[in-house]
């Protein structure tokens, strides 16, 4: 299988410069998401995204990492990413066929505002955070192929009178009818009696508490009394769905946020041990050795080399 040399941004820039409306909106399928485009996953650079992202995989299997948790995408699943999401390890079969559209902010703003209820939809979908695939049969996946592609037919036209019009709606539409998807699956779970229970709760909540504090907390009793519970029973309950402790979730936050910082050049290694909260620089450096495998300068000049 080969394996590209393109660097992830530069992949991402690729794309941009595809299919794009001012950056507002844009689609990239196949050409952009078969096994000729797989990233090494030794040299992936974590993200941290700043736009919603639909990503429908329609035959093979997209592996990634959200916000620390490994994420499989299979026939027919459709994932719905928002702002502030971290991706990271992304891994495409050679078979893969998939689709995507990545929606911006400024747009999705505009997609509310035109159209109210929207948000509303959006505000009741705030379960799929913590489950956001969703299997999708053979007649969704078609229909919503075909207004991606129907996007992605429009931002071809440059000189179509209505283009960034048409665009716009076209775009209401896709996101009107994913959340209707998932509306109605929700809805079906929730007639089936299948609710969150408790272990699946805490879960939910440890995993939001990490997105929101990782940064300054780094003690699992910190997460434990956040959640009145004992940290033993943190420990247990997480260990056990996971297969990862606490401590292991805490660290890999931890590491991933700290790439990210150390990809931007005008950040000293310094700045980035106190924005993670260690004690100084030489407790980060071990920390972050220990973890991945060399120094944060290393790491910092491998990063440099992709470019």
């Amino acid at each position: 299988m080969k394996i590209s040399s393109l660097s992830f941004d530069d992949l991402v820039r690729k794309i941009k410069s595809a299919h794009s409306l001012a950056d507002e909106v844009m689609v990239f399928d196949r050409e952009f998401l078969t096994s000729k485009h797989i990233l090494n996953p030794e040299t992936m650079q974590p993200i941290r995204l700043e736009d919603t992202v639909f990503v429908l995989c329609r035959y093979g299997e997209i592996s990634f990492s959200v916000d620390y948790k490994t994420i499989r995408l299979t026939n027919g699943s459709l994932l719905k990413l928002s702002k502030r999401h971290v991706i990271d390890n992304i891994s495409i079969g050679s078979n893969c066929e998939a689709v995507a559209i990545v929606i911006s902010r400024k747009l999705m703003q505009s997609c509310i505002r035109d159209t109210p209820v929207i948000k509303k939809i959006l505000t009741a979908t705030g379960r799929i955070h913590t489950a956001p695939i969703l299997q999708l049969n053979e007649e969704e996946i078609r229909h919503i192929t075909d207004i991606i592609m129907r996007i992605k037919k429009y931002l071809n036209m440059p000189e179509h009178a209505f283009q960034s019009h048409i665009v716009r709606y076209e775009t209401g539409i896709f996101i009107m009818e994913a959340a209707h998807t998932y509306l109605q699956r929700l809805g079906i779970e929730t007639q089936d009696g299948d609710k969150e229970n408790r272990k699946n709760e805490i879960i939910r909540k440890f995993n939001e508490l990490i997105i929101k504090h990782h940064k300054e907390q780094h003690a699992v009793l910190f997460y434990a009394e956040q959640m009145r519970i004992t940290p033993a029973y943190l420990s247990r309950t997480v260990s056990a769905a996971s297969g990862k402790s606490p401590l292991q979730w805490i660290d890999s936050a931890l590491i991933t946020e700290a790439k990210i910082l150390l990809r931007k050049p005008d950040t000293t290694i310094k700045q980035v041990a106190y924005e993670l909260n260690f004690g100084d620089q030489s407790s980060f450096g071990k920390f972050f050795r220990r973890h991945a495998g060399m120094t944060p300068m290393e790491y910092r000049n491998e990063m440099q080399k992709e470019k």
